[in-house]
């Protein structure tokens, strides 16, 4: 499979010019050379197969074969997710973007233990956009500033598929199936506390649908993964 990198735009010239930060990465670490073929991509959908046609100190040119869009998908997926700690953050964004989030939301829950800071937006968006190139995703998700339990009910309440993750749920997320209506798929996943009974009855209240995934208790930051995953195979997109 050919490299991916990521570039302001796709324009519509015969040929394109990778600099900065992608450059480097393309040049001093994976030594691309005159020849090589690769992807590139804008984050928004638009994609160009090229081949390398020359190499400057801080820049290489593409020649274009082949251009295209990302045919954007019937339903949008949303992973609103409980802010922790940096670490596990990442793990979970890097988790989130190969398996296919669309857009990702942080949740100042009641029990999360690590708060937003002002730089998180743009360290998230490094983490998807890196998870992007390693599993050749051309389209980058969407990454916003955070969400409170109320905005997450008025927002996503009605005209939604509002589904809350917890161990203590009765229905589980296979059994769904033909109860998945048109709208956007959001998957709520607590912090490492879990959810807060108050949380629980607020979502629930505003149309959420409490599932669980199985009989062992996830990460927080592996279930959104996991969720994302049996979502994809219930609407035949895996």
């Amino acid at each position: 499979m050919l490299s991916l990198f990521f570039v302001p735009v796709i324009t519509s010239a015969s040929h394109i010019i990778v600099d900065g930060d992608e450059a480097h990465h393309a040049m001093k670490v994976l030594r691309i050379d005159i020849g090589d073929e690769l992807m590139l991509a804008d984050g928004q959908g638009s994609w160009a197969r090229g081949e390398v046609v020359a190499l400057d100190k801080k820049s290489f040119a593409v020649d274009v074969l082949e251009r295209g869009v990302v045919q954007e998908n019937a339903q949008e997926l949303i992973v609103i997710q409980a802010l922790m700690k940096s670490d596990r953050a990442k793990e979970a964004i890097e988790l989130l973007t190969v398996a296919g989030a669309d857009r990702i939301i942080p949740w100042q829950s009641e029990r999360s233990i690590a708060k937003w800071q002002s730089d998180l937006g743009e360290k998230w968006f490094t983490t998807a956009k890196t998870a992007a190139k390693q599993s050749r995703r051309l389209k980058l998700p969407e990454i916003e500033g955070p969400i409170t339990t109320r905005e997450i009910a008025a927002r996503f309440g009605s005209g939604a598929n509002l589904l809350v993750l917890h161990e203590s749920a009765v229905d589980r997320l296979s059994e769904l199936g033909s109860e998945i209506t048109p709208g956007p798929i959001v998957l709520v996943v607590g912090p490492e506390g879990g959810l807060s009974e108050n949380e629980i009855q607020a979502l629930s209240q505003a149309g959420g649908r409490v599932v669980l995934l199985g009989n062992q208790v996830f990460r927080s930051a592996h279930a959104g993964f996991a969720g994302l995953a049996a979502i994809q195979t219930l609407i035949s997109r895996w």
